[in-house]
């Protein structure tokens, strides 16, 4: 009896062992085949994603000929390939999208159009690996690419142009403030660009105290009255006061509510927003009217832009040079030996308050028109084409 269930236990054992080791075989089988078909795809998923990879790096060199054609059309005009500005009509290829430019492993087709504004350029750009006929990776961009509107005012100090409707810009300028728009006492010149005045309001200019206010050959000293449409060459729209917004975000000088500031700020574009970040008008509410004071020694000296979406106060020793741009009212009230170099804007987008420059008969803030340095903000300001941030994006399509 016991032999025989012993005999049973080693045939019933026998008979599992076969069907497992056939199930451990084929699963062994299928995990051979399937590396063995990883490893026969391998190079092939690496080549994709290097062609890819390849179609995305030549797709951003379209952007960069696009680029250099337009910053080419702006600094030098006729060189061959060059993009004019304002766009031709029709825009020449290869910037029509009509012609593929080939490079190393693939090629590239390109298109520039205008963009929202007249200072934007919506740059496309499609990659292709190897060709544009036969393509196996395509990877196509698509961004705005923009550039600082430059203002070239024909006065030294100018008030007015966004005032409300049936109102005009008052500027009151006393004690001892100098103002100098003329060549042969220091002021400097663009090239065709002729400034007309070393003041410049839509309203009345007034003066008291003693100031000294020096006429630009052939322009005079004080050009009141000033229709509102003459400013226009010289404000920042809100599409340009939009740029501007970004570029200081990105160079960490943007703030935003009122401002006091006794020591000097980075040099380059300094933005203060309303505490809101709605453009600033002369409806906004009593939270968004703010103004920036400046004060005390800025000796070393400021370069750049200040732009501000409300008002400004400087007073004190101060040594700045580029451009003071202010939605609103501007107040200058100079101590020491300082001085600004460039231009001083007031739009006065919410009222008709003076502009107002050493009105209390004791100050002498001194201010010298130079256009190049309102251009350049004391070479402080990107004066080429560049991609506008927060616009740079992949987009569907191979065409």
């Amino acid at each position: 009896m016991k032999g025989s269930l012993g005999s049973r236990r080693r045939s019933s054992e026998s008979g599992i062992a076969l069907p497992m080791a056939l199930i451990v075989l084929g699963l062994l089988t299928t995990l051979t085949l399937a590396f063995l078909a990883i490893t026969v795809s391998e190079p092939s998923i690496a080549m994709n994603q290097m062609m890819n990879a390849q179609a995305r790096a030549i797709a951003e060199s379209g952007l960069e000929r696009a680029i250099w054609a337009l910053s080419k059309g702006e600094t030098a005009p006729g060189t061959t390939g060059a993009l004019a500005d304002p766009l031709p009509s029709p825009v020449p290829a290869p910037y029509d999208g009509s012609q593929y430019v080939a490079m190393g492993a693939g090629g590239f087709i390109v298109t520039v159009a205008d963009g929202a504004a007249s200072n934007d350029r919506v740059v496309t750009s499609i990659g292709y690996v190897p060709n544009n006929t036969n393509p196996i990776a395509i990877k196509k961009i698509q961004t705005v690419v923009s550039k600082v509107k430059f203002l070239d005012p024909p006065c030294a100090i100018c008030a007015g142009g966004e005032n409300p409707p049936g109102t005009a810009s008052q500027i009151q300028i006393g004690g001892s403030a100098s103002i100098n728009g003329s060549s042969a006492s220091g002021a400097q010149y663009c090239a065709g660009v002729t400034p007309t005045a070393a003041a410049y309001a839509s309203g009345s200019i007034g003066t008291n105290g003693h100031p000294d206010l020096t006429a630009p050959p052939g322009g005079v000293a004080i050009a009141a009255n000033q229709p509102a449409s003459s400013f226009a060459p010289f404000l920042f729209t809100d599409s340009d006061m939009a740029i501007l917004k970004s570029l200081a975000k990105a160079n960490g000088t943007y703030y935003q509510g009122d401002q006091h500031w006794t020591s000097p700020q980075p040099n380059g574009v300094i933005f203060v927003d309303t505490p809101s970040g709605n453009p600033f008008t002369n409806n906004s509410p009593d939270s968004d009217i703010i103004g920036v004071d400046i004060h005390g020694n800025w000796r070393s000296g400021w370069s750049g832009w200040l732009v501000v979406a409300g008002s400004i106060q400087i007073s004190g020793n101060m040594n700045l040079t580029g451009l003071i741009y202010a939605q609103n009212d501007v107040t200058l009230h100079g101590a020491g030996g300082g001085r600004i170099s460039g231009a001083v804007i007031s739009t006065n987008r919410l009222d008709t308050s003076s502009t107002n420059v050493d009105t209390d008969d004791i100050g002498n803030a001194p201010l010298t028109y130079n256009c190049p340095a309102v251009r350049d903000g004391g070479g402080t300001i990107p004066q080429g084409w560049f991609v506008k941030p927060g616009t740079f994006k992949d987009v569907p399509g191979t065409s």
